[in-house]
């Protein structure tokens, strides 16, 4: 049976058989939407790696049962990506944190269509793939980055990963990532520039996703689902 996971942020330092103090939307959730009862177990999450088992006691208050450490993922995919309009964006946060993206990168390409502000990416970003987090039961929550332009990202991507790959419609050959840090670069809408695209083909691998051109919410979930 699964459990219904919250955010709670100081779960590392929390001691066992302590209460837990959850922030108040996570607790109006549990309490007045789920109406909890007493003797009820729920999941705790705190983003950085840490899950927890919490039982409800009387009164409505939490008491920490157990608490444990996740292995980070063996494959630990880094996406940079062309953020797409909004409803678009969102929809691929959310995914990618339930596929366990390590890490998202937003880029800005000649062609790009939208330029999230900082305080989305630190503050709305944040808070839904925290949601898909609670709702895949994802221990990590994908690091955020302030967007960079095209050419800082291929220097970031070799910088921190050993596997650079994009989606093509071209033949490619067989591609062996078994472990480590993949970049996947996802482009604009309007699509790479051909400047860019002929950086990107210098140091990346072109990965089939299949014979039609798709979409930037299609690429990036498609070629996550393929690398991880």
């Amino acid at each position: 049976m699964s459990l219904r996971n919250f955010r709670f942020d100081a779960l590392k330092d929390a001691e066992i058989s302590s209460p837990v103090v959850l922030e108040r939307a996570e607790h109006n959730h549990l309490f007045r939407v789920l109406r909890a009862r007493a003797g009820e177990v729920v999941g705790l999450l705190d983003g950085c790696g840490w899950k927890g088992i919490a039982q409800v006691e009387k009164g409505n208050v939490l008491t920490l049962l157990t608490k444990e450490h996740a292995m980070l993922p063996e494959k630990r995919i880094h996406l940079y990506i062309a953020p797409p309009r909004r409803q678009k964006m969102d929809s691929i946060l959310k995914q990618a944190a339930e596929l366990g993206v390590f890490r998202i990168v937003p880029v800005l390409c000649e062609y790009a269509v939208s330029e999230p502000g900082e305080n989305a990416v630190a503050g709305r970003w944040r808070d839904l793939l925290f949601e898909a987090c609670k709702q895949s039961a994802n221990p990590y929550l994908p690091q955020i980055f302030p967007m960079i332009p095209f050419r800082e990202a291929l220097e970031d991507a070799q910088k921190n990963c050993q596997f650079l790959a994009f989606g093509s419609v071209r033949e490619n050959g067989s591609f062996s990532f078994d472990s480590g840090d993949a970049a996947w670069f996802v482009g604009p809408e309007g699509g790479y520039s051909p400047e860019e695209l002929a950086e990107l083909e210098k140091i990346a691998h072109p990965i089939r996703l299949g014979s039609y051109i798709l979409r930037v919410e299609t690429a990036a979930i498609a070629g996550i689902a393929k690398l991880v």
